[in-house]
């Protein structure tokens, strides 16, 4: 557990840049790494952060070629380290996280647009069930390939360019394995082209269906919404109503006295009442016209106030799911969809990297495999120890299972 220096008050001078330097020397200690670090510069307060900021300028640490040379490698070995590897299979985790969320988004949008369509025949329901279909097509594939990618980027850097590196063995030799192995993975190429060709397609189709989809909504709710307020109105008429005919008939309860269970029982229970009152007039023997008159539109605008309050009810069930389908139309576009497509990219940045590094390879080897001057990325796997590819690939293998460890 690192210990916190104490932070200054917002009272007090600010720290000097060299004051936080030395602040997270402390925090770090004699060994740093790069888990240290990060741990440490979460302990710094927001003025801190600024300051180093600031002054990122006057303290540029890379300075001369060999450290921009050691920068380089750094990266490399640290990108291949575990703790890399465990980042990238976080990473490959959350690809694939990502890609449950949107089918199960889809999943969802589908009911929803199912429902809205029952109800407003707005045809919509064809469209996002094709959309749903190349996606998961799409994802199907993508994750075929990240398979394919994954094994032949682990050949490249376990066999392929250390056999090529190797000055013991001849230059056509090698040729004929840096040959060989172009010629295998040339398909990705087209493969890895046309997902990406695909999922923009989708996204560019979904962004249309959204754009659309959300026209129609708003417009649908702002009809709605004067649909409610036009009902809220008539509500609060037939509630007026009520209460004046409720004060007339409570005129006759002052004319009877059988208990005050009965009439407590006839206030609580409106049909009741009624009923007995009915009841008292006929046996009276008078006219019950004024009666049934005040009862009757009584019991009327009961009946109305009921339906109209399932009708305003109905009426917001309806633009809650509109409202709601249109949100998640657009933050599946917004973010899922963005997620999946950097893990489209990196699917096919590996495989354009890994090509680009074969052919140099290639054209070394063909210029005579100068082992003086080999190309850079054979120097860092041969003489350094990195394998991007190989490193790469336990994102690629966790993307490609489709299931989150």
């Amino acid at each position: 557990m690192i210990e916190v220096p104490p932070a200054y008050t917002a009272g007090g001078s600010p720290p000097s840049y060299d004051d936080i330097a030395k602040k997270l020397e402390d925090l770090i200690g004699d060994d740093p790494t790069p888990e240290k670090v990060i741990e440490a510069s979460q302990q710094l307060s927001e003025e801190e952060l600024d300051i180093l900021v600031d002054g990122a300028d006057d303290h540029w640490p890379l300075e001369t070629e060999q450290q921009k040379r050691d920068f380089s490698i750094g990266c490399g070995q640290t990108y291949c380290s575990e703790g890399g590897k465990a980042r990238l299979q976080e990473a490959g985790n959350e690809a694939t996280q990502a890609t449950k969320e949107i089918e199960d988004i889809f999943h969802q949008l589908h009911l929803k647009v199912a429902q809205i369509d029952q109800i407003h025949h707005s045809g919509f329901q064809p469209e996002i069930i094709r959309l749903q279909q190349s996606y998961l097509r799409t994802l199907a594939d993508s994750r075929d390939l990240a398979a394919s990618i994954s094994s032949s980027a682990q050949n490249f850097d376990a066999t392929v360019v250390k056999f090529c590196a190797d000055n013991s063995i001849p230059v056509e030799a090698r040729r004929s394995v840096i040959e060989s192995f172009i010629t295998r993975v040339a398909g990705f190429e087209e493969s890895a082209t046309g997902i990406k060709s695909r999922f923009y397609t989708l996204k560019d189709e979904f962004a249309a269906f959204v754009a659309s989809f959300s026209t129609w909504a708003k417009d649908r709710e702002g009809e709605i919404t004067d649909q409610i307020q036009a009902l809220e109105q008539e509500l609060d008429s037939l509630h007026k109503r009520l209460n004046a005919l409720t004060i007339s008939l409570e005129a006759f309860e002052i004319l009877y006295d059988v208990g005050d269970l009965m009439q407590d029982v006839g206030k609580f229970f409106p049909k009741v009442g009624i009923f007995m009152k009915i009841g008292g007039i006929i046996i009276a023997g008078v006219s019950f016209l004024v009666v049934v008159g005040l009862t009757g539109a009584l019991i009327a605008t009961e009946t109305k106030i009921r339906n109209r309050t399932r009708e305003k009810h109905a009426l917001e069930a309806e633009l809650e799911i509109i409202r709601r389908t249109r949100a998640e139309l657009e933050d599946l576009g917004e973010e899922s969809l963005i997620r999946f497509g950097d893990a489209i990219n990196i699917l096919a940045g590996t495989w354009q990297h890994t090509a680009q590094d074969a052919r140099i390879i290639q054209q070394w080897l063909a210029d005579g495999a100068d082992s003086t001057h080999p190309p850079a990325y054979v120097e860092l796997n041969r003489d350094y120890g990195i394998n991007r590819y190989e490193t790469t690939a336990t994102y690629l293998e966790n993307y490609a299972r489709g299931i989150s460890q």
